[in-house]
């Protein structure tokens, strides 16, 4: 039934409002919200009135959210097997009815957030704990495991002690053996969250690092175990995204932990450079 919601949304007769278009992203990429949460939750989560859930609805063309949530229900908790491939179908039915203006705002939305979150105190001490932490480790859990690597490559130009958490072992030793008298952990997720990010976080803590937390703004645990949360649009009307947000904001925390560290990245750069031209890793020019 999942794919009901989204066809509804796809095929809404009339436009949404700002807000009623927060619910339409958040119910796209977490259908299930229908079953599991009343109109007042999912109002208190977006922070919309209970008339702007009421409304949307309406607009759907549903009179009785109670008739829609239990076919929701009675969907919902058949095989999750067929989950991905439900949003692949509803993600084939919204490109039918897409406009790109949309598309574009949604990006404007997600860059403008990172822009907003960068004159915030959280990524002022953020950037401070990336560039002046004894060591620093990053995970992307998921999908998202790629950007935890590429940022702690890029990083490792900058300055020594990165160390990227790949998860194969399911342990991740080299949080619980670092010594470290200061300590960051980066951690990167998406809608839905792998169980082991919140479980890593706290023990993380525990440990005496500092965890920041790139996420979207469907986090619910992110608050209470990080010490800076950056959340950033959600996407999910796009099938399993390439986040824009949080690539952007990725890049904002590189370039401005560059500027924090001054010299001493300029001088690691140049040590980095001389190892590239010994081992011949570049096109000679």
């Amino acid at each position: 039934m999942s794919a009901n919601i989204s066809e509804a949304i796809a095929n809404a007769k009339q436009p949404f409002t700002k807000l009623e278009q927060r619910v339409a992203t958040y119910l796209t990429s977490r259908p299930e919200a229908v079953a599991l949460e009343t109109s007042a939750e999912i109002a208190s989560k977006l922070q919309v009135s209970p008339m702007t859930v009421s409304r949307f609805f309406k607009k759907l063309g549903f009179s009785d959210l109670n008739a829609l949530r239990a076919d929701v229900r009675s969907n919902l908790y058949g095989p999750t097997s067929a989950r991905i491939g439900s949003r692949f179908k509803s993600f084939k039915q919204a490109t039918q009815s897409r406009d790109e203006d949309r598309d574009r705002a949604i990006a404007d939305a997600a860059i403008g957030t990172a822009l907003d979150l960068r004159a915030t105190e959280g990524w002022r001490q953020a950037v401070d704990h990336v560039a002046h932490s004894e060591s620093v480790m990053m995970v992307g859990f998921q999908v998202m495991q790629y950007l935890a690597n590429g940022f702690a490559m890029r990083l490792k130009y900058l300055r020594s002690n990165v160390v990227f958490l790949d998860g194969t072992d399911g342990v991740y030793a080299e949080v619980f053996g670092d010594e470290a008298k200061t300590k960051t952990l980066i951690i990167i997720d998406t809608f839905r969250y792998g169980n082991q990010g919140p479980i890593l976080a706290k023990a993380a803590r525990e440990r005496g690092f500092k965890v920041i937390l790139f996420c979207d703004e469907f986090c619910d645990w992110g608050s209470e175990l990080s010490d800076v949360m950056l959340p950033y649009p959600n996407e999910g009307h796009f099938f399993l995204p390439f986040p824009t947000g949080i690539h952007f904001g990725l890049n904002l925390l590189y370039q401005d932990v560059v500027a924090a560290l001054g010299d001493s990245a300029r001088d690691k750069v140049e040590r980095v450079a001389k190892s590239q031209d010994l081992f011949g890793n570049f096109i000679p020019e």
